[in-house]
């Protein structure tokens, strides 16, 4: 295949140093969610307790103690907290955009090299905005063949590989403006960016020298091991060879990052227009 785009001047060490730096950027945040959020004063995290069957379980279990210790004269237990807090939610997705922004400075970081060959070698110091036609062609056909594909997910019935119609976690995030807009921000901005410099601009150019395949295979396995959801595995694999194909094709990983945008943007949109 043509291809604008030749092997990083980084080695496989670099790569490797970056993805476990990439991990610890991502674990770090995380696990200083809900320690921020209750100095702020969150009374709860930053998920609902669970689905509808879930609460009702809870609620009756709640009833039947509460009903138990009144016949008792006893104190009424304390109610169960089934809704996340919006605070919680604030900080959650803050904490994204932190992630986000340390993914990128691993990214530049990792390779050990200048700034500037780092981003000459990874085709972000050009920009060809005539050229982004292909990008919206690319999401034009990739984003209903996913749906496809859960469609007959759902047709064959195999639960665990049926995408879920939103991300977990987000009933919170969808009853505070300012949570949805740093969901909005971290998903649609923040993430394509922070993912495509880790995934593409450093393990997909820096294992450019095993072959396009291997290397490709290798950063969409990455991509979408990344995601944590076995029902997305394949497509998000899928939709990871079509990254590399662009970014290789153009030699620029604004390439990479504008289908990621748009892609991300569109299910941004839909999740706004169902709920």
């Amino acid at each position: 295949m043509s291809s604008r785009l030749r092997p990083a001047p980084w080695s496989e060490l670099h790569v490797l140093a970056g993805l476990w730096a990439a991990a610890l950027a991502y674990l770090i945040p995380y696990l200083l969610i809900q320690p921020v959020a209750d100095l702020l004063g969150a009374r709860a995290g930053f998920r609902d307790s669970g689905d509808a069957f879930e609460k009702a379980a809870r609620i009756a279990a709640y009833a039947d103690l509460a009903l138990a210790r009144a016949s008792a004269g006893n104190p009424l237990p304390e109610p169960p907290r089934l809704l996340g807090d919006p605070v919680a939610a604030r900080v959650a997705w803050g904490m994204a955009l932190l992630s986000s922004a340390l993914f990128v400075t691993v990214a530049l970081l990792a390779p050990r090299r200048p700034l500037r060959e780092v981003l000459r070698a990874a085709g972000l110091h050009r920009l060809d905005l005539e050229r982004l036609w292909l990008p919206v062609l690319c999401v034009a056909i990739a984003y209903p063949l996913t749906g496809l594909y859960a469609a007959a997910m759902s047709a064959l019935d195999i639960g665990p590989l049926i995408p879920p119609p939103a991300p977990e976690g987000l009933e919170p995030v969808l009853r505070d403006p300012a949570a949805l807009a740093l969901f909005g921000l971290a998903t649609v901005v923040a993430a394509p960016v922070s993912e495509e410099a880790v995934y593409r601009g450093l393990a997909f150019t820096g294992t450019l020298r095993w072959g396009f395949w291997p290397s490709a295979a290798f950063s969409s396995a990455l991509f979408a091991l990344s995601h944590r959801e076995l029902a997305t595995l394949l497509p998000f694999f899928a939709v990871g060879l079509l990254i590399a194909w662009l970014y290789s094709r153009s030699g620029s990983l604004w390439d990479a990052i504008a289908f990621h945008v748009l892609f991300n943007g569109l299910s941004f949109i839909l999740l706004l227009a169902r709920y």
